[in-house]
């Protein structure tokens, strides 16, 4: 089952020309010659696709009778300085391997996974294989295997033991910054601007795509607004979210120094990009409800331009703004470049790093000032999440997060004796989804996204039970749903579900209907959201049925108690007043007009927030609560700030605080 995610859609997955179509479909080229006796192939162009990270990844393979002759890779459906970068290196290395298995390129695992399996298909069908019922090619599912979670895996290991014969080249600089996310440049642009001499190392072949909500409090467009937030109740909220097992210090530290570190980065962004402003969303939907505190934090930032949505125009010159900064200050960024460990002197001072970089040979990194570890959480580490965090591990059916996030950073901190959170985070969306006959198994590759998961419609467990109060944040669902069969429900809606949605007044990623602001913070449009089910339909995630009866049956859950459960909710929508769970009058709509809707649940994982602990200067300290010298940590590579959920209605909080302790950060680096 092809696994769909939340930019097919946009990026045109489904809009192939027509010879394009023919050849997905049939999964072979017209242009094929006969196989002659005693050769290997069939000489020919063939083409086969297969799911990268952000969308499809075409390749077409020529075949002579021995050899392959050419590949071309059609990467643009993945994002471009990742899976786009990745298309070259990778066509290359199949020229040369004269076959699928290849090494792959660092940082674009899901792209290299997708060509080698485009390609083996590609040989299959060279080779005189037999197309499967529907154009599929038997290959080899390279998606990670499942973990289980009672093994206790030894995810943490020790420090590679590298001999001084083995290091290539060593390199000096003042300031080390190990990724080049949110925090690591937002720290190395804060630093270079300071004064100091900065590298910056990340294993990818590029930065990452940033998030887009940018949570603030204090900021110039605030006070333009009028918008006001009470900095104690936020940061009792925040503290309360956590159960009190948190530094409350680092939370205000975000609430009293954001409002001046994003200003700050408005101001970079702008000096290279005039047109571009930062916007300030104040609509709120319905304010507070019941069950959380929703303040006024998110930013993003925004052109003009019709063609760049909710993300564009944060993604097309946040980052790049600020690598404009560090290199115009005489800061460097080494891509596809690995921490393997740090290393310290006799006194324990971290004075560097042992890296690998894109050869695969040992560097030697010396930092005079600090090294700043800004290198991401753990979520795709199968063996740490289902260590630290097995809740998270078995409610996770989809995985939204970067390959890159492996705990690299994490890991070589403990070895030479940091300390971490001793609570696990994940962020976790209701917004994956898997087919109605399966079990959340640790195979996150049989998956889809479910993006309108989050709207407070009707939820029912296995069983066809309803089980709580649906209008909650987003992984609220997910932990009630953790004590039902499975860790799994259904999200329950009928024909009706635009206008239904427009009552909803959803906010931050959860927003469809525009904001009466004009920001451009939804993340998808109506018409998005369309083609996007219409996807997961066609991929037998989301089940449509004429009668509650069938819907039943299609989602594989009791008929009877079924039928009940939904008499039962629009008997309480009638009435105007949910007396079974509480929930607002005005999200009590009916399951009433045919066709009717739905599709199983688990979670969408984005990223862990359980990390290294740090004091205000963003050190990271020792089991004893000490500082370990020349060693900083921020943004999810830390920790401090959460513990168990993460506050979703305190919109763009975590990058947020990523990028102001990385500026706070930068600052303390220069000196």
């Amino acid at each position: 089952m092809k696994e769909l995610n939340r930019r097919d859609f946009i990026k045109g997955a489904f809009g192939l020309g027509a010879a394009s179509a023919l050849t997905a479909l049939t999964g072979v080229s017209a242009f094929a010659e006969d196989k002659k006796e005693g050769a290997i192939y069939t000489p020919g162009t063939y083409t086969a696709s297969a799911m990268g990270r952000e969308g499809e990844v075409f390749v077409t393979v020529t075949f002579d009778e021995t050899h392959i002759t050419d590949v071309v890779i059609d990467a643009s459906a993945e994002t471009p300085a990742i899976g786009g970068v990745a298309a070259d290196a990778l066509t290359e290395q199949v020229k040369k391997a004269q076959s699928s298995a290849i090494d792959g390129v660092s940082g674009a695992t899901e792209t290299s996974a997708a060509v080698k399996k485009a390609v083996a298909d590609c040989i299959y069908q060279a080779s005189g294989g037999t197309i499967e019922e529907g154009g599929a090619v038997a290959v080899q599912d390279v998606s990670a295997p499942a973990v289980d979670a009672s093994n206790n895996l030894d995810w943490l290991g020790t420090a590679p033991e590298i001999g001084e014969g083995e290091i290539k080249e060593t390199i000096d600089t003042e300031v080390l910054v190990v990724g080049a996310g949110n925090s690591g440049l937002m720290t190395a642009a804060r630093a270079a601007s300071a004064g100091a001499k900065v590298l910056v190392i990340e294993k990818a072949i590029s930065s990452q795509t940033e998030r887009h909500w940018i949570g603030a409090v204090g900021t110039k467009e605030q006070e333009a607004d009028g918008t006001v937030i009470d900095k104690n109740k936020l940061v009792a909220e925040l503290a309360k979210y956590a159960s009190h097992r948190c530094d409350e210090r680092l939370i205000r530290l975000w609430v009293n120094n954001s409002g001046e570190a994003i200003d700050w980065y408005a101001e970079q962004v702008k000096k290279y990009n005039p047109d571009v402003y930062l916007f300030h969303e104040y609509d709120l939907g319905e304010g507070d409800h019941d069950t959380y505190f929703c303040p006024a934090t998110m930013h993003n930032f925004q052109d003009d331009l019709p063609e760049h949505d909710y993300s564009e125009a944060t993604s097309t010159y946040g980052f790049a703004s600020l690598v404009n900064v560090l290199t115009e200050n005489g800061g460097t960024v080494k891509y596809q470049t690995k921490l393997v460990k740090l290393e310290q002197n006799a006194d324990g001072r971290v004075t560097g790093i042992i890296a690998e970089n894109e050869n695969g040979e040992y560097i030697r990194i010396n930092a005079s000032k600090g090294v700043a570890l800004c290198c991401g959480g753990y979520a795709y580490n199968k063996e740490m999440l289902a260590t630290l965090n097995p809740d998270a591990y078995n409610s996770t059916v989809e995985a939204d997060a970067t390959p890159n996030d492996t705990g690299d950073g994490i890991k070589a901190a403990m070895w030479i004796g940091a300390n971490k959170d001793p609570d696990p985070t994940a962020m976790l969306f209701d917004r994956g989804t898997i087919a109605p006959d399966q079990l959340s198994d640790g195979n996150w590759a049989k998956s889809g996204y479910f993006h309108l998961g989050s709207q407070p419609w009707l939820k029912v467990n296995l069983n066809g039970e309803r089980f709580c109060n649906e209008s909650v944040p987003y992984d609220f669902i997910l932990h009630a749903a953790y004590m039902e069969p499975h860790h799994l429900y259904n999200t329950i809606y009928d024909s009706t579900w635009m206008d239904q949605i427009a009552q909803f007044k959803q906010i931050g990623c959860a927003r469809i209907i525009p904001s009466p602001t004009g920001g451009k913070l939804q993340i998808f449009s109506p018409e998005a959201e369309m083609g996007l089910l219409m996807g997961m339909q066609q991929a037998g995630f989301v089940q449509q049925a004429d009668t509650i009866e069938e819907l039943a049956e299609k989602l594989n859950i009791p008929v009877d108690t079924f039928v009940e459960t939904v008499n039962r909710y629009n008997e309480l929508c009638e009435k105007g007043e949910d007396e079974d769970f509480g929930k607002e009058a005005y999200r009590m709509l009916p399951i009433k007009q045919a066709p009717f809707y739905g599709c199983r649940q688990g979670a969408s994982l984005l990223c862990t927030l359980d990390g290294l602990r740090i004091n205000t200067k963003m050190q990271v300290l020792d089991k004893s609560g000490e500082p370990i010298e020349g060693l900083y940590a921020a943004g999810d590579c830390s920790g401090g700030f959460f513990a168990h959920n993460y506050p979703e209605y305190i919109v763009g909080v975590a990058v947020g605080r990523t990028l102001t302790e990385g500026y706070l950060l930068g600052a303390e680096l220069a000196k």
